[in-house]
């Protein structure tokens, strides 16, 4: 479906046939097909936004979570296998892993219905969206405090004493310096989680795009189970090895033993999402597909 046949114009408030009417704007109807990949592009961009928040967070997932625990005791075995040591019972991952393997998803359901120029322009569009969001947080960051701006008392109970307060009510709060400590805290590691985001941000989603039509022409169109997981395995173990090496080794000053640990279980739990996620792909296809028809058929 070319752009030229999507969607017809009309002027808002106007009789069919008259003149347009000073003041009034024309309104342009957008087809389904087309709302639908604006819908896409959202939700990559909102998802590619929660990962530069949550990422800077490293959590423990444990072999007992139901269908991951199978995952992370492969992902242990084989960290155990690589660098030494006795297998355990969890592993160590960053949180942007709960966000950024859907990624994946919408560029694959993207590239199948709409096209690789489409889905690069929905990755450059994420591109300059994480521009845009490291620009504000910069600003955020040196913005001065107020005074008036402090910790709330359950969360304060952690801080030195020199960096509490009584608020109004004689609940011992964190000053205005430990709410700029905690915020700088907060929105720092993005920074450098940012740059070392969108580097591998673009080397894998670009590198995803053509691999996934690299394996649609090898397979003539066929085996989307195949297309999609090949594509995102490949292409999140680029992601995977630069985004981890970058941040944390650069920021949070790991050793590189504890680095490689993180990226062999963040690459295994992707691959296991990137399996598990290839019956939403079809429905994102056959439901984009059927809104192309319908519409054609109008």
């Amino acid at each position: 479906m070319s752009d030229a046949s999507i969607g017809t114009g009309d002027t808002e408030g106007e009789a069919e046939g008259a003149s347009p009417v000073a003041g009034h704007v024309e309104h342009v109807t957008q087809s389904r097909y087309e709302l639908l990949y604006m819908t896409l592009a959202l939700g990559f961009i909102a998802m590619l936004m929660l990962t530069n928040i949550i990422g800077t967070k490293l959590f423990v997932l444990t072999t007992d979570v139901p269908v991951l625990g199978i995952a992370v005791g492969w992902a242990s075995a084989l960290a155990a296998w690589i660098f030494g040591g006795e297998a355990g019972d969890s592993v160590t991952l960053t949180a942007g892993i709960v966000t950024y393997p859907v990624t994946f998803l919408f560029t694959d359901i993207v590239s199948e219905v709409y096209g690789r120029k489409r889905a690069d322009r929905m990755v450059l569009m994420g591109f300059g969206a994480s521009l845009l969001m490291l620009g504000v947080l910069a600003i955020g960051r040196v913005l001065p405090p107020s005074p008036f701006w402090s910790v709330p008392a359950p969360y304060s109970d952690v801080l030195r004493p020199d960096l509490l307060s009584a608020a109004a009510d004689g609940a011992l709060v964190g000053s205005q310096i430990a709410a700029q400590a905690a915020y700088q805290f907060t929105f720092d590691a993005p920074g450098t989680l940012l740059f070392a985001s969108m580097t591998a941000y673009l080397a894998a989603q670009l590198v995803d795009n053509r691999l996934f039509h690299f394996w649609r022409r090898l397979t003539r169109g066929k085996a989307l189970w195949f297309r999609n997981n090949m594509s995102t395995t490949l292409s999140q173990l680029v992601d995977t090895i630069i985004v981890n090496v970058i941040f944390l080794h650069f920021y949070w000053k790991m050793d590189w033993a504890a680095i490689g640990g993180i990226i062999v279980a963040v690459y295994v739990l992707k691959a296991f999402m990137a399996a598990i996620d290839t019956p939403v792909c079809y429905l994102g296809v056959h439901w984009a597909r059927r809104l192309a028809h319908s519409e054609r058929a109008d």
